[in-house]
């Protein structure tokens, strides 16, 4: 397939969206400007959809059983995924490309979005029609109790679905070094998965529900950071499990997810009675949701400092060790050790290199919800939103529609 299916898509894109972003003077400000367009054009057609009952007008009586709600929203996800197909392709390959980053060649770079837009899509489409079975029976609050049962499982299978979504692959590198390390640096060695990804910004993060998380590094991460670095990395998300700033982050994210929702049904249009109220439900959720990207990244800022001040606990050594660590960190993701300040609070969940390393002179530690805000964004799935795969961070880089990039 070679680049053929990337040009293609660059033919049918206006060249005014197309240009701005291929000219922005760095990687990260090209992201960041492929993340609003792709998250406001989509909000404003979800409020366009939705205001001219859309769903209504296509799916009216056209509702069934388990299997028919499933397969009808399917094909509403499709055409999804279709209008969303040229942000991600900027995203996953022509802006990696232009600035010269890891990317994906354009054959594989196509095999890799449909394979991940795929399992996305019959991952949407069975929870949007077990949403609607839960409301046939008992309501706004049944389909709300089912939402509720596909988050949890979201979240407990948050390993295995990245895997068929990214193509991820478990290895098994030798990590007694690590373990040795973790040892010395007094921590318990907690259980971890190792995932190879092809994509350089892929964090890994931690999985499971609260008693059962297990820490997931990735490959990349155990072949190039020196021992004392990784091991602080590890110990850092020990730390934010022992603390309970996992678990109150992914509660949270949860909650969200549940209130939105259940604030979205009350909208014009909206229900759970069938595809097509579920759809428009959808719309409304997709607006609330970036309200979410407005406020969740506060709280999300705060427990990354809060974390690296915990693992630190006024160790040099560990304190250079993080720092070494997060440097190599930055320059996997988007390279920008510096930000404004407007620039930072609006839109970025995770603080810059600068910000992290001004902090650790005054450390801070306190509690607070981890890495809630790109949580939520994964578990939105749930609710059939789009948004979910159209944020700066992750737009058309699969391996990190389920693992989000974390803070370290």
């Amino acid at each position: 397939m070679g680049d053929s299916a990337p040009a293609v898509l660059s033919n049918g894109l206006p060249m005014k969206v197309l240009s701005p972003l291929l000219a922005a003077p760095t990687y990260a400000k090209a992201r960041l400007a492929l993340g609003i367009s792709g998250v406001g054009t989509f909000v404003v057609l979800s409020i366009i959809a939705a205001a001219a009952r859309l769903p209504h007008r296509i799916f009216e009586e056209k509702d069934g059983g388990l299997f028919t709600d499933a397969s009808l929203l399917a094909v509403w996800l499709a055409a999804v995924a279709l209008l969303t197909l040229p942000f991600e392709a900027l995203g996953g390959y022509f802006l990696p490309k232009r600035h010269g980053r890891r990317h994906l060649e354009g054959g594989d770079w196509a095999v890799s979005w449909l394979r991940g837009a795929l399992v996305v899509t019959l991952t949407m489409s069975l929870s949007g029609a077990l949403v609607i079975l839960g409301g046939t029976y008992a309501g706004r609050i049944g389909a709300i109790g089912m939402l509720g049962l596909v988050v949890v499982s979201l979240a407990g299978l948050q390993g295995w679905i990245a895997r068929l979504v990214g193509g991820l692959r478990v290895v098994r590198p030798e990590l007694g070094a690590l373990e040795d390390e973790l040892r010395t640096m007094g921590f318990i060695v907690p259980e971890i998965v190792v995932f190879d990804s092809e994509d350089e910004g892929f964090t890994g993060g931690i999985v499971g529900l609260p008693t059962a998380e297990k820490i997931v590094l990735p490959l990349r991460w155990v072949a190039t950071l020196e021992t004392k670095s990784l091991a602080v990395l590890v110990a850092r998300r020990s730390t934010l499990v022992d603390r309970g700033m996992r678990a109150m982050g992914l509660g949270g994210a949860m909650a969200w997810t549940l209130v939105a929702f259940g604030l979205a049904t009350y909208l014009p249009g909206a229900g759970v009675a069938g595809v097509a109220e579920l759809l428009t439900t959808s719309l409304w959720f997709t607006v609330l949701s970036f309200m979410g990207l407005l406020f969740l990244p506060t709280p999300s800022r705060a427990a990354a400092i809060a974390a690296d001040a915990f693992v630190v606990e006024n160790d040099e050594d560990r304190k250079c060790a993080l720092i070494a660590a997060l440097q190599s960190l930055d320059r996997f993701a988007d390279d920008e050790p510096e930000r404004t300040e407007q620039v930072e609070r609006i839109f970025h969940p995770v603080p810059s290199l600068g910000s992290r390393r001004r902090a650790l002179e005054n450390p801070i530690t306190e509690v607070a919800p981890w890495h809630l805000a790109r949580t939520a964004i994964f578990l939105s799935i749930a609710a059939l939103n789009p948004l979910s795969r159209l944020v700066h961070c992750n737009a058309g880089r699969p391996d990190l529609w389920i693992f989000l990039p974390a803070d370290g």
